[in-house]
């Protein structure tokens, strides 16, 4: 994990591994948000696919980059100046506001609405309790354009509430994007009360229509 963010851990729940969680709940089926995702959304997923076997094409090198900056936040290892140049950004504009790091990269289960996930962190950020995600992009999006990254969240959110019996206040989409070391600049959406609310409904009913797809659950 990044020295900053290492400052602020703060221990306040014994998390677990995903391996673990599914383990001990007997949760080998239940799905993760994004293989819903990928499954209510078929066409897109395929899209997705056939452009990560391809290491020329603009979304394999998008991901690519953004998997070695979530990375270099989780273990504070940086390879390239493309990544440096990311966690500088993310250190300079968005970390500084975080208050509090209970944990990162652990496992959490709904088993009300069967679903586990592993989260990438949770605490405080700018004085409210949050989970939040990290994303690295070529270019900042909108809300409209992350819908997925914000459900994705809320579920985290909803299931680790669930777990550890708390009530966080809001979930947060933390992006750096750009292309170029020089062209690195960051953007952050907090979503709570009724919009968090809606998202973890939004989530719920794709559960709900997974399982119905799969005849399962």
């Amino acid at each position: 994990m990044l020295k900053i963010l290492e400052t602020k851990i703060v221990d306040r729940f014994e998390y677990q591994t995903l391996g673990k969680v599914k383990k001990q709940f007997d949760a080998k089926d239940f799905p993760a948000p994004t293989k819903v995702f990928s499954s209510l959304n078929k066409a897109q997923t395929a899209f997705f696919q056939r452009a990560m076997k391809d290491k020329s094409s603009a979304i394999y090198k998008a991901t690519s980059a953004g998997r070695k900056v979530h990375n270099a936040i989780e273990t504070g290892v940086i390879k390239d100046l493309i990544t440096e140049a990311a966690v500088n950004c993310f250190e300079r504009d968005i970390a500084v506001d975080i208050d509090e790091v209970w944990g990162a990269e652990h496992g959490l289960i709904s088993v009300s609405n069967k679903y586990v996930g592993k989260f990438d962190a949770v605490g405080v950020f700018r004085g409210k309790t949050t989970m939040w995600d990290y994303k690295k992009v070529n270019k900042l999006k909108t809300p409209s354009q992350i819908k997925n990254y914000i459900k994705q969240c809320a579920a985290y959110a909803l299931a680790h509430d669930e777990m550890y019996g708390t009530n966080i206040e809001q979930i947060a989409v933390m992006m750096v994007g750009g292309k170029e070391v020089n062209s690195m600049e960051s953007r952050v959406f907090t979503f709570g009360g009724e919009e968090l609310a809606i998202a973890k409904c939004d989530f719920v009913n794709d559960v709900e229509k997974y399982y119905n797809e799969h005849s399962i659950g």
